[in-house]
């Protein structure tokens, strides 16, 4: 029963690190209380302090889980087939610029916590946004140190990111798109398949 009990306990874990990394990426980390976490995974609030002892606890867990999570995603997108690394970059660029709804990206859900005075966050932030950029650049094919990268591919990295931020800011602004547009065209040339320039 002990086992049992301790095996019940981890999945009830997992699922409320699973429910809030959630949460925050749709919302962000402020505007989640922990009685809507509970709530989302339909357990009480009282349930919460069995686990962590802080929300700050959850939140840096949960973000921990996100960027695993996004990790495996990157991998899978960057490692598909036997295309260069360019095209594979291509098009992971053009799926994170134009996500699904409710598909927040770690590096963008977390950075106003992690700027502010969550210090424990913000090397789980760092830790997590530095293995994304070096899945970015360092392909099949292409493994470097991030020392050696190609400029021009780091800059993609940064411009993607930034141009998502922007358009999740803004909306479905005009400049918006013409932002990420140019941004996908980018990652394109680099590919071979765009316009030259």
């Amino acid at each position: 029963m002990g086992r049992s009990s301790a095996e019940q306990a981890q999945q009830n874990r997992a699922r409320i690190v699973e429910g809030a990394s959630r949460l925050f990426r749709e919302r962000g980390v402020e505007a989640v209380s922990v009685a809507e976490i509970m709530a989302a995974v339909e357990m009480t609030v009282g349930g919460f302090y069995k686990h962590f002892a802080s929300k700050e606890a959850l939140v840096e867990e949960a973000a921990g889980r996100a960027f695993e999570d996004a990790g495996a995603l990157w991998d899978h997108r960057l490692r598909a087939g036997d295309q260069t690394s360019a095209a594979l970059r291509a098009k992971l660029v053009a799926q994170y610029l134009w996500p699904r709804p409710g598909r927040q990206c770690p590096i963008i859900a977390f950075a106003p916590h992690a700027a502010g005075e969550a210090a424990t966050l913000r090397e789980t932030y760092g830790t997590g946004t530095g293995a994304l950029l070096e899945r970015f650049f360092n392909t099949p094919g292409n493994e470097a140190d991030l020392a050696q990268a190609d400029p021009r591919t780091l800059l993609v990295f940064a411009a993607m990111v930034g141009a998502r931020v922007m358009g999740e800011a803004a909306g479905d602004a005009p400049w918006v798109e013409v932002l990420k547009q140019a941004v996908a065209d980018e990652a394109e040339r680099q590919a071979g398949w765009g316009a030259t320039g």
